[in-house]
This record gives C-alpha cells, structure tokens and sequence, in this order.
C-alpha cells in the first residue's frame, strides 16, 4: 500500500520581504491581500500580495502556498491530473474527467504537465546516492516513438525490484551495450549480472559474475527441441524423436542441478559425430546446452530475469501498448522514472517533489 501525499493550498501568502532582484531585507507590503481565482478541487481563489522593495524599487508578487508563478491551477489539481494520466487514463480523458467537474485543464496542458513532472522524477532519482547492487537485471526493450522506433535497456535491481536507470540504447549495438552495462556494474559494485542468452552480454564481465535466466534458458531450449521432435517425426526418424521428448523432460526435471546430468551427457556423446541434416542441428542444441549450463541462474530465491521484465512493463510497455507513441525522447526516458516515482519509496509518494 502506498500514502500519497498531494500539495494543499495555503490560506493566505506567506510574507516574503528578500528582494528577488537585489536581494536585500526589507521589502514593504504595495498593497492589500487579494483574491485571484484558481482552479481546485477546494478552493475558488488564492490569495496574493504585492511587496515593493525600499532600495531599488522592484516590485513583486507573494503568492500562496500551492500555486505556482502564472498558473490558473493549483499544484493540487496538476497533480491529481498527472496520477490520472499515469493510473493509464489517456490525456484527453483526463481533460474530460476535469472538465465534467468545472475544473480547468486542457489535453496539450496536462501532457505538457506530465512531461515536466517526469523530468523532475528523473532528476530526483539521478540524485540519489547510488546504492550497493548484489544482482544487476539488464534488458531491453523497444521503445514506441511517433515516427520512429527505438530502443530502451533497463537496469534493475532484481532483489529490492526497483528501477535503476533507463539508457536509450539498442540491444543490437554490441559496442554501446558492453561498455555501458561495464560501467553500471562498476559503479554499483554489482555481484552477478543477469540477463537473457543474447551474445551482446557476454564478455562484459567474468564468466562467474554473468548468469542467465533460467526461465529464459528453459524456454529456449525446450522450443528448438520441439522444433527437432516434429522434424524428426515428420521425416521417420523415431530414435531421434524419442530422443527430443527424452531431453525435454530432462531439462524440466534437472532443472536445478548445478552440474550437467549424466543422462544428458550420454544424449551428447551420441550425436557428437553428426555433421549435417537435422542430425547436426540436434548435435548444436546438445552441445550448447552443455556449454551453458552452468551459466544458468540457480538463485534459491530468484533464479530468472523476471523482476527486469516486470519493471519494464509496469514502467514502461503498459502505457507504450494504449498510445500511438511518444513524441520525443525525453519523454520516453523520463516516463519509466515518473512510473516508478509513483510506485512509491518506502510506502510514500510525495507529489510536492514533482509537481
């Protein structure tokens, strides 16, 4: 469960008498306490008040607390607006649900808000201490663009299940990707790194130090094994498709072994001299399961990259999959900062860091 704490208006202004121009003590009140109107859910108008400073004659304007320089709305309904958005209404919903309630707000204004609020969500996560890492999760995703396509890679803590950063970087950029994640790890001190089987992540860190998702792992292999037994089966060749059924089953059932198993070393041996057909592509998937096995992740706890996937959708693909894309790319790289600003630290979101 998370608090949400949205910004209150104020009843009065709060005095101010610090010149903003010469920044001097002493500014003398240059008229009454008026009432402008605003748009909120509570209130109808805020109060303002002029000061004059005594030494160079700037004038200025005390606002109260909850209202921003030159809007027409309060922090409040701003906010209130842009956890709409982000609950997954669309811009001109928000601008409907507003509107049915007298209150201001226009399509362009909300999108325009969004947009200044994930900024500063990225800005706050950019600085904060940069914690100690035990299991960095990376993957990557494309990302939804009006125009054009993308593409996004996610750090994760994979064991507090919280987003670390956002690169607008394409999976298929080896050079870029390698030397990135490189130095994500050393700045974090990360333990293990885990991903998926892709060959950019090799070679970024010592052998020991990667791990593959196991659910991953399982799954591909597993499907190029059906893949095989259909094949097989469809050319006469019942061995060999007893063969695949047997390896599917004992991929499933030693799934957890740190060591290769017995049985699929014996299923290794006897393929080792194939060197065409789909003889040699059932000697591949054997010998590759061995090269990797154990690389696989076999964490008690967690062995998949799940908890990267889950980020990027919570974050990222459920608003990407309701919108034609995103305009430009600040706002792809600031909106998975803004999903996970609202997410909430340690049961709170404060809007008023924000808004």
């Amino acid at each position: 469960m998370v608090n949400y704490i949205f910004p209150s208006v104020a009843s009065k202004p709060e005095l101010e008498r610090q010149c903003p121009h010469c920044h001097r003590l002493g500014g003398n009140r240059h008229s009454s306490i008026r009432h402008r109107a605003i748009s909120d859910i509570r209130v109808d108008a805020v109060a303002q008040q002029r000061m004059k400073c005594p030494y160079c004659g700037t004038t200025w304007t005390l606002r109260a607390q909850g209202v921003s320089h030159g809007r027409q709305r309060s922090d409040r309904l701003i906010a209130m607006a842009v956890f709409l958005y982000m609950l997954g209404l669309s811009y001109r919903a928000v601008e409907t649900f507003l509107l049915a309630f007298e209150w201001k707000g226009s399509k362009s204004g909300i999108e325009r808000d969004v947009a200044r609020s994930g900024q500063k969500a990225k800005a706050l996560h950019m600085q904060a201490p940069a914690m100690q890492v035990r299991i960095l999760g990376v993957d990557g995703t494309g990302a939804k663009m009006a125009g054009k396509k993308a593409g996004l890679l996610f750090f994760v803590d994979i064991e507090r299940q919280r987003l670390l950063s956002v690169e607008a970087i394409k999976e298929t950029d080896t050079r870029r990707v390698r030397r990135h994640v490189g130095r994500v790890i050393a700045l974090l001190g990360a333990e293990e790194l885990r991903t998926d089987e892709l060959n950019v992540y090799e070679h970024i860190v010592p052998e020991p130090m990667h791990r593959i998702c196991i659910a991953h792992w399982l799954k591909s292999k597993c499907r190029r094994a059906w893949e095989l037994f259909r094949k097989f089966r469809s050319e006469g060749m019942l061995y060999e498709t007893e063969t695949m059924l047997e390896l599917i089953k004992l991929l499933h059932l030693h799934r957890n072994s740190p060591d290769v198993p017995p049985e699929i070393e014996r299923l290794v041996r006897s393929f080792i001299n194939c060197r065409s057909g789909l003889l040699w592509k059932a000697n591949q998937l054997l010998q590759h399961i061995e090269r990797t096995w154990r690389r696989v992740s076999r964490d008690p706890i967690d062995a998949t990259n799940n908890t990267t996937e889950r980020i990027i959708g919570l974050t990222y693909k459920i608003r990407a999959k309701t919108m034609r894309g995103f305009k430009s790319p600040q706002k792809v790289l600031s909106h998975p900062y803004l999903a996970q600003f609202i997410r909430g630290t340690e049961g709170i979101c404060d809007f008023r860091q924000v808004i």
